[in-house]
């Protein structure tokens, strides 16, 4: 068995226009100061973000060249007093010149080479990690060995001074400084002095701090093969240090996002490189950002308590009109507007009382015509059942007796009367008759009036057979073909339908009998909760160009002498259905027959 899946109703989507005018007016302020604080909001913030990024690498710039400045006196300064010593090796002597040079605690070794790099002598001191030269040490005395030192003599010109690359050795890092000795103004030794780096991570960590923003200060060898922050040596930075141009953006490890410049230091084989935290740069920004947010907020809640009282003001008193409207609607014209304030809803209400007040007068008025015409209708009613007492009663009189005196000389004097007054005679009896059916018809229009509908449950099917079979005992010479198809039931007056059906079916009967085969088809279309009857015939038919005179009193389309009538019938079906708050209308052509439609509703 297949399972029958309920479907479930589709929530209601949201919809400003839906929303009430309380709603509106503080989703409106809202919308319109958020969209305005947002644009305010980042219009500046990366106006100040853009500032901040180029103070920030201004800064940055400025420190890169101080310290640039800063280290290259201080290596300008060691060369010298390097040079000095260099200069002292020809009169003192090296041992001399060697002691002076190893007073100073961060040199660890001094050497002096020919200038091929051949070591001519040399002195260490004893130390932890540093011993002289052919001491079973081999890997201590590697970075000072003889292709070291002329690797650095040889790349610089003969007659200069220099301060040469760092090298690793062990847990510490060492560089050179490199004085040539002259004779003759020509360097015929150098004098190599080794100095540690012995910057603790303590002292790192407060240039940092002084330097600001997290600040990153790395010194690495201009070739690229060692950089170090002066405690240790730390990883290459991962761009190009000779291709960048300007400030670098970069994610420096433990500092995130990096703004960096760089610089070679004069005199020396290093590049120096200071780092800023971005993040921190943009701080201030940030904390713009910060302050847009919540004073936005604050912003946006306030205007919306606002637009919400000022909202709250203007719909109350719509409020009250709107009630008031309603209460007039409904027929209460005692109700007017407060009129609290002469702003443009104190003049609209005050207007509103003035159109209630002109309303009120008007029903009172309109209440009287209607009292004054309800009585003229009540003495128009009686005079039209006076007069049709008198027609009923006062004119039949006369009417029997002509039509008695007729038959009399018709029954008496037929014999002596010559065709003439034969056929006068039946005239005046033919007319007296349907002067009579005129007066009933007229009746039964006029009564028709003031007729209440009783409805209930009317088997069309049985009332439109019983119709057929009273209209059919008119015809026993005529012989019609007539069909009453299945009908459904409806709720009316069945005395009134019933004569709805006579009218139409006696119709179909009179303007089908002078046809040879007369069919005629009762039936209806459509369900049964809005059925369709109609009633069709292959008589003489009519020109639609004249529908609109069948249902109007005495508008007959066809003359006496070819269908007798009164004229009223169709007038008296159109009457009938009105009653019934139904339709009827009719489809024709001359020689093809009519058929005429109805409809019923059961309220």
């Amino acid at each position: 068995m297949g399972s029958t899946r309920s479907r479930q109703p589709r929530p209601a989507r949201f919809s400003f226009r839906n929303l009430s005018i309380r709603l509106q007016l503080p989703l409106l302020i809202c919308l319109l100061l958020l969209s305005l604080i947002l644009l305010f909001g980042a219009v500046s913030y990366y106006g100040i973000r853009s500032a901040t990024l180029g103070i920030g690498q201004e800064r940055l710039r400025s420190l890169t060249g101080q310290l640039t400045s800063m280290f290259q006196q201080n290596a300008r300064t060691m060369l010298n007093v390097t040079q000095a010593s260099a200069n002292q090796v020809n009169v003192s002597g090296v041992n001399a010149v060697f002691q002076k040079i190893m007073q100073d605690t961060l040199t660890a070794r001094v050497e002096l080479v020919d200038t091929f790099g051949n070591i001519v002598s040399a002195e260490s001191r004893t130390a932890p990690g540093i011993f002289n030269p052919g001491q079973g040490r081999k890997d201590v005395d590697v970075p000072l060995n003889r292709s070291v030192v002329a690797a650095e003599i040889t790349t610089r010109p003969p007659d200069t001074n220099f301060v040469g690359k760092f090298y690793p050795l062990g847990d510490s890092i060492y560089y050179p400084i490199i004085a040539g000795v002259m004779t003759d103004h020509k360097a015929t030794a150098y004098l190599v002095r080794w100095r540690v780096i012995k910057a603790t991570p303590q002292a790192v960590t407060q240039l940092s701090q002084l330097l600001g923003a997290n600040a990153v200060l790395h010194f690495g060898n201009s070739d690229g093969t060692l950089w170090t922050d002066m405690a240790k040596t730390v990883p290459p930075p991962p761009f190009d240090i000779h291709a960048a141009k300007g400030i670098v953006t970069y994610d420096q490890p433990g500092l995130g996002k990096a703004i960096a410049s760089a610089m070679p230091l004069p005199g020396t084989k290093w590049i120096i490189l200071v780092a800023l935290s971005r993040s921190l740069v943009l701080e201030a920004a940030d904390r713009f950002l910060y302050w847009i947010i919540g004073f936005g907020a604050i912003l946006v809640a306030v205007g919306m308590l606002v637009a919400w009282l000022i909202s709250r003001n203007f719909t109350r008193r719509l409020d009250r009109l709107s009630q008031a409207t309603a209460a007039l609607a409904s027929g209460d014209y005692s109700s007017p507007v407060t009129v609290d304030k002469q702003d443009e809803l104190g003049r609209l209400a005050t207007a509103f009382n003035s159109m209630a007040l002109q309303v009120t007068h008007a029903q009172h008025s309109l209440e009287q015509q209607v009292r004054d015409r309800t009585k003229e209708l009540e003495t128009a009613n009686k005079e039209l059942e006076s007069f049709s007492y008198s027609v009923s009663h006062d004119l039949r009189a006369p009417l029997r007796a002509v039509s008695g005196y007729a038959i009399m000389l018709k029954e008496d004097y037929e014999d002596s009367f010559d065709p003439e007054a034969k056929r006068i005679t039946g005239n005046i009896i033919s007319n007296v008759k349907m002067m009579g059916r005129l007066i009933d018809d007229l009746i039964a229009f006029s009564r028709l009036g003031k007729r209440e509908i009783a409805r209930r449950n009317v088997d069309m099917k049985a009332l439109a057979e019983a119709c057929t079979s009273e209209l059919l005992n008119g015809w026993p010479e005529e012989k019609f073909n007539l069909v009453v198809g299945d009908l459904p039931r409806c709720f009316g007056d069945e005395d009134l339908i019933r004569q709805v059906w006579l009218n139409l079916i006696g119709n179909a009967l009179k303007y089908s009998s002078r046809t040879a085969d007369p069919l005629i088809e009762i039936g209806s279309t459509g369900n049964p909760n809005e059925a369709t009857w109609f009633v069709r015939d292959n008589g003489a038919g009519f020109d639609m160009k004249y529908a609109d005179k069948l249902f109007k009193v005495f508008q007959r389309l066809h003359s006496q002498e070819e269908f007798e009538g009164t004229g009223i019938g169709l007038a008296l079906v159109r009457r009938i259905i009105d009653k019934h708050k139904g339709r009827i209308w009719a489809e024709s052509a001359p020689g093809s027959g009519a058929v005429f439609y109805f409809t019923l509703s059961e309220q």
